[in-house]
């Protein structure tokens, strides 16, 4: 059971985060308990100036903090639905692009074809003699394609060339695939006055018409996906530095405890509940300093 919950708070991690780097499930409860904290003074000093009520005012706090924590709480279940989300999309995306380039090329052309049926109005797909052909809303059209390696590249002249061989066939408009980017030159074919409208697909065009089509990874594929992801930072030892840099984190905190520190001595009869703020806020910044200094030691030994 234990073993169950850790792996969920690694998945909660991982999803509150970015691609690489998981937010640490400690920082985010630090972050709660900070803002709750810092909330429920500065109210209950106006209300107890106010007032004058120290028990009206206790109330009130606590009341508006556990409301604001609330609304709090929904905000972070959004984003982390939306994280989710997006993190998966991504890792499908990824995996279609690792799967491609793995493909022999009669295999490839198998999958560009459950791709491009996914297009409205594309009827009647059929191979060419090494490019496919088709009608698109009852006008002709011839559909080329490259089988590129990882991240690899498309030529202008065999871009260019397929154009020229099939300009004058009859088509009413040609269209160019590749599994991974074009060179720079072949994107002004598209902005040139061409006899024939020419249309360039690289590999994230290719990856719509996948998920359009509907060949995305399995949920279950997905879910495998992403533990690897995990199981890579766990073999690092650490997860990735938060976005806000760690000396910044540990100003705030100092600030907010020498706030409190203050406070103590202004309000004298406070002084215990103020002084116990600032050794809290006082903690957690030397919290948040040594799990980064710890993340810093672990990166300089991360092997590229």
């Amino acid at each position: 059971m234990f073993k169950t919950y850790t792996n969920k708070l690694r998945t909660l991690s991982y999803y509150m985060g970015d691609i690489d780097r998981p937010r640490p499930i400690l920082g985010i409860l630090m972050d709660f308990i900070l803002v709750a904290v810092a909330l429920f003074s500065i109210l209950y000093l106006w209300m107890v100036y106010r007032t004058r009520s120290p028990l009206l005012s206790i109330l009130l706090s606590i009341i508006v903090t556990a409301l604001f924590n609330f609304a709090l709480f929904l905000r972070k279940r959004t984003l982390y639905k939306s994280n989710r989300k997006r993190i998966r999309r991504h890792l499908a995306r990824e995996d279609m692009a690792d799967r491609l380039s793995l493909l022999s090329k009669p295999e490839f052309e198998w999958q560009l074809k459950r791709a491009l049926s996914g297009i409205k109005g594309l009827e009647h797909l059929e191979q060419g003699e090494g490019y496919l052909k088709a009608s698109y809303n009852g006008m002709p059209i011839a559909i080329g394609y490259h089988h590129a390696p990882p991240k690899g590249y498309e030529t202008y002249e065999k871009v260019w060339s397929f154009y020229n061989s099939l300009r004058s066939r009859g088509y009413k408009s040609l269209l160019y695939i590749s599994s991974g980017f074009f060179e720079e030159a072949c994107k002004n074919l598209e902005e040139k006055d061409l006899d024939i409208p020419f249309t360039l697909f690289d590999i994230q065009s290719l990856l719509d018409l996948m998920e359009e089509a509907g060949m995305l990874p399995e949920e279950e594929m997905l879910d495998d996906l992403v533990e690897q992801k995990i199981a890579e930072n766990i073999k690092k030892k650490k997860y990735a530095k938060n976005k806000v840099p760690p000396s910044y984190k540990l100003k705030r905190y100092m600030i907010s405890s020498l706030f409190f520190l203050g406070g103590s001595f202004l309000f004298r009869s406070y002084f215990p509940f103020y002084f116990v703020l600032s050794i809290l806020f006082f903690v957690l910044g030397l919290l948040s300093q040594v799990l980064s200094s710890d993340n810093k030691k672990y990166s300089s030994k991360i092997p590229q």
